[in-house]
């Protein structure tokens, strides 16, 4: 005879009451109340659903008529469970839980398919659906984005009307071999925000900034440069990394369920760590296009080089003296400037940064990068 202690719900009221389960021979299961020593129920072990055992928790006897019997002794439950003519498989879960050799198995394998559907899911995903939105679906996404960043960072070009006619002639060769894009180039002045830079928008808007311009040395380098950035719309790549971003935000909000400042940082270290390894991929893809492009024109790879060592080093200066104390930018000549910046990279170096910051930077180390470029 097994007895078993534990609560009984009726299924009709939420109320419950003290009860014994008690098995009787073979297969006659009987549920009676502890105070009026009432009979409840009497059924069959075989028409009973009995939950699986997880851990410690209570398990429920649920009979046919809605009526379930809950309770926390679980050998008394695996007794009756045994009586059952499917008597082992019930058991299975609880073994499964209670190997520990099983759980290390299942903890690897559980983090081996979050790692890789973030490394390699996400992105795939994150392609198929960029290159499944319609061209009004990027319109609109640029359309935003550049308004936000006339706004709030650039200020109209100052690059003089003639210039920019010529700049729009040195380009318009270049935009016309790719007649299935909508490319365009427009201008902009960077300023102290956003300084000598490119970038490509959804919508196959190409912007180059006053100091971007600037810093080139010839129509070759800045052809290299549109080049790339033809390479990030071809790609899609602004859209990828905006659905990449969505959906590692919600898995790990899901995962961490708190939107508080712990929770923040457990959040915005993976995502930033993942988001940053899928920038350096898009610029590796960008630039296998710009070198392949500027193979079938016949421009030489090092004038991609040179600009970019060129901006590299105007960037890093920038942020070097932007760091300093007691450093009045204004008051410095060109000399004095260039003086400044190589005192200021050589004591960063000998501090040990430039690892540190390369392994924080969207794009790939500057110099693997530019050596990767030549040699592809």
């Amino acid at each position: 005879m097994v007895n078993i202690q534990g609560r009984w719900f009726d299924g009709k009221s939420s109320q419950a009451c003290d009860a014994t389960l008690t098995l009787r021979g073979d297969t006659s299961v009987s549920v009676s109340d502890v105070a009026s020593g009432e009979p409840l129920i009497v059924a069959n072990v075989n028409d009973l659903d009995i939950s699986s055992r997880l851990g410690n928790t209570a398990r429920f006897v649920r009979f046919a008529n809605g009526a379930a019997f809950e309770t926390v002794d679980n050998t008394a439950v695996d007794a009756l469970q045994k009586k059952r003519i499917d008597g082992g498989s019930a058991g299975l879960l609880h073994k499964l839980e209670s190997h520990l050799g099983l759980v290390l198995v299942a903890a690897i394998l559980s983090i081996a398919v979050l790692v890789g559907g973030a490394v390699y899911g996400v992105p795939a995903t994150a392609r198929l659906i960029a290159f499944q939105l319609p061209q009004n679906t990027l319109d609109t996404v640029a359309a935003e984005t550049m308004s936000i960043l006339d706004r709030t960072h650039f200020d109209d070009s100052e690059l003089s009307v003639d210039r920019q006619t010529q700049l729009q002639a040195e380009f318009k060769p270049v935009l016309a071999q790719y007649p299935d894009m909508p490319l365009k180039v427009e201008f902009r002045k960077g300023g102290d925000n956003i300084g000598a830079n490119a970038f490509a928008l959804p919508d196959g808007t190409i912007i180059f900034t006053d100091e971007m311009i600037e810093l080139s040395h010839s129509p070759s380098e800045r052809i290299a440069v549109l080049a790339h950035e033809i390479g990030h719309v071809a790609e899609r790549h602004s859209l990828r990394a905006v659905i990449q971003n969505a959906v590692l935000g919600f898995v790990y909000v899901t995962l961490v369920g708190d939107g508080t400042a712990m929770g923040d940082l457990l959040i915005g270290l993976p995502v930033l760590a993942t988001t940053l390894s899928y920038s350096r991929d898009h610029e590796t893809e960008a630039d296998v296009f710009s070198a392949e492009f500027l193979d079938k024109a016949g421009i030489e790879r090092q004038a991609f080089v040179d600009i970019m060592q060129r901006l590299g080093e105007t960037m890093r200066c920038n942020e070097l003296i932007d760091d300093a104390k007691d450093v009045d930018e204004d008051a410095l000549s060109d000399t004095e400037r260039l003086a400044l910046c190589e005192t200021l990279i050589d004591e960063a170096d000998d501090e040990g940064n430039s690892q540190w910051r390369d392994y924080l930077s969207t794009h790939p180390g500057l110099e693997q990068r530019l050596i990767d470029f030549t040699a592809q």
